[in-house]
């Protein structure tokens, strides 16, 4: 639970998206300058986010003995979203290390020129950081769909019964798929627009962020399907 809100926090407030200078993030140059004008916020919002990260990787490493003994279909699901998930929060930890270079970079450029390198050659190298950042981050962009899917069908076999955490798990799964659409609309039909995949993109997030916060909830209240019985 810790590891989604803190997530949540680092997005909110990162310089460039909702409330701190939003910009438009397909636009690079402008994306890189919201960091830059905000140095010292954006690199404590891309820890919180880092270490949000290790929270939730940590989270499912406790799930996965419980999917590991998971009989059928869905105890593989299970397994493989959470070796999947481990791996796409992993590619979100590079992409933090590299923001922090970027905003270095930025802060860099505002400094007076230091040897042969002038303050638009530290925006140079930060752009082109920027845009190798975004092409990893397209990694994540392709995984946390299937994730989402695997493991949200996966926690949901877990319970007999209708109830909340087994619609999480089936919503979780419907998030993923819609950013399966997304991505594969965006690869295959480019005049989509990318705004509007931006936009799909984030909601199906967000909904898969509430469905994992309702999972990690079950966990701390010790529910039977999503953690050991003591």
């Amino acid at each position: 639970m810790v590891g989604v809100v803190l997530a949540w926090i680092g997005g909110l407030f990162m310089p460039g998206y909702t409330f701190i200078n939003p910009v438009d993030q397909t636009d690079f140059p402008a994306a890189r300058d919201a960091l830059g004008d905000s140095a010292i916020l954006a690199h404590w919002m891309n820890l919180i986010m880092l270490i949000s990260m290790l929270l939730m990787i940590f989270g499912f490493l406790v799930l996965y003995p419980l999917a590991s003994r998971q009989a059928g279909v869905g105890g593989r699901l299970l397994q493989f979203g959470i070796i999947t998930s481990i791996i796409e929060w992993s590619i979100l930890i590079i992409v933090a290390g590299v923001r922090h270079f970027e905003i270095h970079l930025m802060q860099r450029s505002k400094l007076p020129a230091d040897g042969s390198l002038s303050g638009a050659d530290f925006e140079a190298a930060a752009l082109a950081v920027h845009v190798d950042m975004t092409a990893v981050l397209l990694a994540f962009v392709v995984l946390y769909p299937l994730a989402s899917i695997m493991v949200g069908l996966g926690i949901a076999k877990r319970f007999a019964s209708i109830g909340l955490y087994k619609g999480a798990g089936y919503v979780m799964a419907a998030a993923g798929l819609l950013g399966l659409v997304n991505f594969v609309l965006a690869m295959n039909v480019p005049d989509v627009g990318l705004q509007t995949q931006y936009a799909v993109n984030s909601i199906a997030l967000y909904v898969a962020g509430v469905s994992l916060f309702v999972v990690g909830l079950g966990m701390y209240r010790g529910r039977s399907e999503l953690g050991e019985v003591s």
